[in-house]
This record gives C-alpha cells, structure tokens and sequence, in this order.
C-alpha cells in the first residue's frame, strides 16, 4: 500500500468497484473493515510522510 485508495491487504473491502463508505475515517484511524495493527501501522505511516511533505497543504 503507498496510497490511501489502495488496499492496505487481502482483507481489506475496498476498491474502486466497492469504495470505503468510511473512507476518511479508515485513512485517519482505520482499517476499518477489519483489525490489524499492521495495516494500520502502513496507514500511519502514509499520514506521517504526507505531514512531513512541505508541497502537502491541509485545508
């Protein structure tokens, strides 16, 4: 996984046919559809690189 919209795993359920109905919050405290702590820690990591990233702007 090196994207928010890609599957953090074989579990995961979303994907472009089936997106996340809570996208935002499986991005920012998830997986949601399922419990790992290291699909969170991917997704954790993504959210440090992106804060660390001076081009990255949150509106």
């Amino acid at each position: 996984m090196k994207r928010f919209i890609d599957p953090c795993c074989e579990k995961c359920d979303h994907s472009k046919e089936k997106p996340c109905q809570d996208f935002v919050e499986c991005c920012t405290s998830g997986p949601i559809c399922h419990e790992n702590e290291a699909c969170a820690a991917k997704r954790k990591a993504i959210m440090e690189k992106a804060s660390l990233n001076e081009h990255f702007i949150i509106i």
